[in-house]
């Protein structure tokens, strides 16, 4: 009996799960001219990493917490079909007009029009409770939104300067000879500049991503999750000055060639260990004191609640 029961309970949800696919590809299709042009985008251009990267880590947080995201799950059309008939009606009537240019106010609208038009398939299939427990693996899907490219020009120019000037520091600590000025440096011989290419803004968005997805999966707390996630950028200006420092280094004192050879055209991967050895050495102190703080928290004595005394 039991056993029939859950055979019953598990088609059901294979059920739910392959209407909430098909639901979602039937909105792709009526809302393709505005996936097309984000995912254009994300191929194109490699400071739109996050646009490609959304879809997949949204999917596997949902399958990571699947046992509480899905415990209890229902039918909510009520809610779930006016969100999405306002949603598509406000995207045929203002936003599918093409072609769309990058960065552009409709193209951002539109791709989060998609999202929410997403969203409320996952409401129609799967209720709000599970909504409320999927929130973050669904919200990662709005890293599918283009960020205005005036926007990423000003995060590769500080990039650009933390990365000098972190370079200039490790240079100097390790009695190399250097003047800096700017995102200019000159050793004996040599003058090195750090051009945007050379920022590290592709590296720096991968590890924010990597970052959510570790904070999500091996830490409990909200602000441990965010001191990771905002480590992500002085970690990877750190990985980036490394790369700069040590290619200035062979170029003024070994040999040229370093500074076109294959260890500045591939030293983002070379010294990626740098960065991940960083991150986990971040996650694993955090993961102590959240086991400290659970222990403090435990062994603390519960304070007797006072009887009020009745006066004489």
């Amino acid at each position: 009996m039991m056993l029939s029961i859950r055979r019953d309970a598990g088609q059901a949800m294979i059920a739910r799960h392959l209407c909430a696919a098909a639901l979602t590809l039937v909105v792709l299709f009526l809302m393709w001219p505005a996936f097309k042009a984000v995912a254009n985008l994300g191929l194109r251009e490699d400071s739109y990493v996050e646009i490609l990267a959304a879809p997949f880590l949204a999917l596997f947080l949902m399958y990571w917490e699947r046992d509480r995201i899905f415990r209890e799950v229902r039918w909510n059309p009520r809610f779930a079909i006016p969100v999405l008939s306002v949603v598509l009606a406000a995207y045929f009537v203002l936003l599918r007009q093409q072609p769309y240019s990058n960065g552009s106010t409709r193209l951002m609208l539109a791709a989060f029009a998609l999202i929410l038009a997403w969203m409320a398939v996952f409401i129609f299939c799967y209720g709000l409770q599970s909504f409320k427990m999927a929130w973050f693996p669904l919200c990662c899907l709005l890293l599918m939104i283009p960020v205005p490219p005036a926007l990423i020009a000003e995060l590769t120019t500080d990039l650009q300067r933390g990365s000098a000037a972190t370079s200039y520091q490790i240079l100097r600590l390790f009695g190399v000879p250097v003047l800096s000025e700017g995102t200019k440096f000159a050793l004996p011989g040599l003058e090195i500049e750090v051009a945007p290419e050379c920022s590290g803004i592709h590296s720096c968005l991968s590890l924010v991503l990597v970052g959510l997805l570790t904070a999500r999966l091996f830490l409990r707390y909200g602000w441990t999750r965010l001191a990771v996630v905002a480590s992500t950028v002085p970690i990877a200006i750190f990985k980036n000055a490394i790369r700069i420092s040590v290619i200035a280094t062979l170029g003024a004192y070994v040999n040229r060639a370093f500074l076109f050879g294959r260890i500045h055209r591939y030293g983002g991967l070379v010294f990626t260990p740098f960065a991940v050895v960083l991150l986990v050495l971040l996650l694993l102190a955090l993961q102590k004191s959240e086991t400290w703080i659970v222990a403090r928290l435990r062994s603390r004595p519960l304070v007797p609640e006072r009887t009020p005394t009745a006066a004489v």
